[in-house]
C-alpha cells in the first residue's frame, strides 16, 4: 500500500503539470505589452457592448514607431500549444479617434520569431463603431513547446492621430483580462 500512494501522487502531479502547460488565459498576470518598445500599454476608451460585461475599457494602439510591422500590442499566451490542435481568436475593436486606422491580427510564434497566421487588413472607419476580428489556426508539431502571442499590428501610414481600441479578446471562447 505504501508503494501505490507515491506512484499515484507522481501520476497525478504529471497529469496536472501537463494540463497547466496548455495554452490558456492567465487570470493572475498582465500579459499585454507593446511590440515597438517597453513603454506600458495604453488603456482607455469606453466600455462597448461586446458581451464581456467587464467595464474594463480597451487597450489602445497608438505610438511613435516608424515601421508598421512593429507598431502594435501583443498578448503573450501562457503555456505552449502542447497537444492543443486549434486556437480560435476573436477580438472586438473600434476606431478611438476621428481618423481611420488599418491593422491585422496575428498569431505569432515568439520562440521562432515568425507569424503563424494573420488576418487580412481590417479598417476601422467610423469612430466608436464596434467590429469583430476573428482568426483560427491549427498548430503544427513544430509549435508544440513554443511561446505564442496574439498581436494587433498597425498596417497604415502610422499617423499618430490614428488610434485603434481593442475592447476585448477571446481565446477559445474565454475572455482575456484587458485592465491591470
Amino acid at each position: 500500500m505504501k508503494i501505490i500512494i507515491p506512484f499515484f501522487a507522481i501520476g497525478l502531479f504529471m497529469i496536472s503539470s501537463a494540463a497547466k502547460a496548455q495554452i490558456g488565459i492567465d487570470k493572475l498576470n498582465y500579459n499585454w505589452s507593446r511590440i515597438e518598445n517597453d513603454l506600458p500599454v495604453v488603456l482607455g476608451g469606453n466600455e462597448v457592448a461586446n458581451g464581456d460585461a467587464n467595464k474594463d475599457g480597451a487597450v489602445l494602439i497608438k505610438g511613435n514607431a516608424n515601421i508598421p510591422t512593429v507598431q502594435g500590442v501583443q498578448y503573450l499566451l501562457p503555456g505552449s500549444p502542447g497537444n492543443l490542435k486549434q486556437i480560435n481568436l476573436e477580438a472586438k475593436y473600434y476606431q478611438y479617434d476621428l481618423s481611420y486606422v488599418k491593422f491585422k491580427m496575428q498569431l505569432f510564434d515568439v520562440t521562432d520569431n515568425i507569424v503563424l497566421a494573420e488576418t487580412a487588413d481590417f479598417v476601422a472607419k467610423i469612430q466608436g463603431e464596434v467590429a469583430t476580428a476573428s482568426l483560427s489556426y491549427v498548430f503544427k508539431p513544430s509549435n508544440k513547446h513554443d511561446q505564442i502571442a496574439v498581436r494587433f499590428v498597425r498596417e497604415d501610414d502610422l499617423n499618430p492621430v490614428r488610434i485603434l481600441a481593442i475592447d476585448c479578446l477571446k481565446v477559445n471562447g474565454k475572455f482575456v483580462k484587458i485592465k491591470k
